[in-house]
């Protein structure tokens, strides 16, 4: 498979991952164990991807970052009751990084990281957090394939920035995926409160 296909072929995985969490936020109501300061990094970042990449003219950049900014809303407004002050001040925290980056000519370079940005408050969530059932696991699952495809088009192309974002996101998604099983394990091993 050319390395192009490979660009394409996860261009398209990664649009599918973050179809999952909204659903079932829309779905079910519960956001217990998501992060809404990952949604918002991941917005903000999405708006900097398609400015880098129209000034840059790199079509899959900014058509995939484009795309992906409607899920990430969505998540985004559906996660807006349990947001807090702190969440909305950490990404305008990450906005001023974006823009002082942009200004100064090395928004490629912090773009590179976002992906710690982005999910990093999500693992953090999962870490700490007993009740996971308003994340998607599926979201996750398929994060693993995103890493993986990714990780060999930075390969294929010698781009250690990808490679690096597949190596980061495949840690946090089988991070996120081994605690909602743990967490899972421990419901169902946790015994019955004693009838009054």
């Amino acid at each position: 498979m050319s390395p192009e296909v490979i660009g394409w072929v996860a261009s398209a995985v990664f649009l599918c991952r973050l179809l999952p969490q909204p659903v079932r936020l829309a779905r079910t109501g519960v956001p217990d164990g998501v992060s809404p300061m990952a949604a918002l990094n991941a917005a903000v970042s999405d708006v900097a991807w398609v400015l880098y990449g129209l000034s840059a003219g790199l079509v899959p950049a900014w058509s995939v970052a484009l795309v992906g900014l409607v899920p990430g809303l969505w998540t985004v407004a559906l996660l807006r009751r349990v947001t807090s002050r702190r969440d909305v001040v950490t990404a305008g925290l990450w906005l001023a990084v974006i823009v002082i980056a942009a200004t100064t000519g090395s928004l490629a370079v912090v773009l590179a990281f976002s992906v710690l940005v982005n999910q990093g408050p999500q693992v953090w969530e999962a870490v700490r957090s007993d009740d996971l059932r308003g994340i998607a696991p599926l979201t996750w699952f398929i994060a693993c394939v995103d890493a993986a495809l990714w990780g060999a088009y930075g390969v294929a192309r010698g781009d250690v920035a990808l490679m690096g974002y597949g190596v980061v996101l495949l840690t946090f998604s089988l991070t996120i995926l081994g605690r909602i099983a743990y967490t899972r394990r421990a419901a169902v091993l946790e015994p019955a409160p004693a009838a009054a």
